[in-house]
């Protein structure tokens, strides 16, 4: 495959520019009285409760850069595992236990990142600007009114990491016209592999569509007596992508059931990507049946990361003509790709080879 010199600049400015999101970084549970690496945008991170909450900052002691994730709370503080320095929710250093008195050197902090607890996981934003409580030139936290609805019954699909970027998964994700193909018999038939024509509504934040399609019944979605063998004509399944890399589904099914999936994926690095899954529903609501939600879901994830880790590039080409598109079919693909280049465009930093994403 020939290089495109300009596509790879493309993608480096947009991964650049990706540290002004919010973006998912760990299950908001996990986080309990000690600290715990993650890592964005090749970032490391330690994220930590100092009293009760969420802070987020450069997992490196500026001491001796030792990893404070390695480290623990003590007095609503954060403590460095080899020499005990200590830093405040402010990530300013209260205390050196080696050295007498309390001067303390004005550069004796850690650097701070933007975190936020939302829907059940910790955000953060690498680049914030000036407010610390959301990123100046990046989009709000993903709406997910199901979170807060007692209504539903909220189960974790098991977190995975696929080789690809982030923007790879995404695509997946909304992307109709492998249904037949990777998920035969699951969500799709090939013998009916055509997609209906639905438009793309772009908002401040998102990319919303409606798209109703055909399925192999499903117990889990109330088809009850098809025996497997028969297919069912949905309603229009409504998703919501905010931007950049965070997608709803609301499946509605009959008499007031709906079946929700909101999947936030971490560009953990260019070509690696983090994924949390929450599945809601308002129906069948007997936990005993959650791991048969979890199974579906599992089944159909390792169908699409054999293929998805297979794609070349791993990131996703923002240059359209880097790859062939249907009009009408891609319409969700190209609207998403056009809107990343946007993004992309607005990094108006030099790009040089060393800082391109390997």
């Amino acid at each position: 495959m020939t290089e495109n010199r300009l596509d790879q600049a493309g993608e480096a400015q947009l991964y650049r520019a990706l540290r002004r999101f919010w973006h998912p970084v760990l299950w908001a549970d996990e986080l309990g009285d000690r600290p715990i690496a993650a890592r964005l945008l090749d970032e490391p991170l330690v994220l930590v409760r100092l009293d009760g909450e969420v802070r987020a900052f450069r997992d490196l002691c500026v001491h001796r850069g030792t990893a404070l994730s390695l480290g623990w709370v003590e007095d609503g503080c954060l403590v460095c595992p080899y020499h005990g320095w200590t830093y405040d929710d402010a990530g300013v250093c209260t205390r050196i236990p080696a050295s007498h008195g309390t001067n303390i050197p004005n550069k004796a902090r850690i650097h701070p990142f933007a975190a936020a607890e939302h829907a059940g996981l910790v955000w953060v934003c690498l680049d914030a600007g000036a407010g610390a409580e959301a990123p100046a030139a990046g989009f709000p936290l993903p709406a997910f009114p199901e979170w807060r609805d007692d209504g539903y019954r909220l189960i974790k699909i098991p977190q995975y990491d696929w080789h690809c970027s982030a923007a790879r998964r995404v695509e997946n994700f909304v992307d109709f016209s492998h249904f037949a193909w990777v998920h035969e018999g699951i969500l799709g038939d090939r013998s009916n592999p055509e997609i209906p024509d639905h438009d793309v509504v772009r908002t401040d934040s998102t990319l919303w569509f409606r798209l109703g399609i055909q399925e192999p019944a499903n117990d889990l979605k109330g088809d009850h007596g098809s025996n497997g063998g028969g297919r069912i004509q949905r309603e229009p399944s409504h998703y919501t992508l905010t931007m950049p890399f965070t997608v709803r589904l609301d499946q509605p099914l009959p008499d007031g059931k709906h079946f929700v999936l909101f999947v936030a994926s971490c560009p953990v690095s260019a070509k690696e990507t983090r994924n949390f899954t929450w599945n809601a529903r308002n129906y069948d609501l007997d936990p005993s049946r959650d791991q048969s939600f979890v199974d579906f879901q599992q089944l159909i994830l390792e169908q699409d990361r054999v293929v998805v880790e297979s794609q070349r590039p791993e990131e996703l080409p923002i240059d359209l003509s880097e790859e062939l598109h249907i009009k009408g079919v891609d319409r969700v693909s190209i609207d998403y790709r056009r809107w990343l280049a946007e993004i992309a465009a607005s990094e108006r930093s030099a790009v040089s080879p060393e800082l391109e994403p390997g």
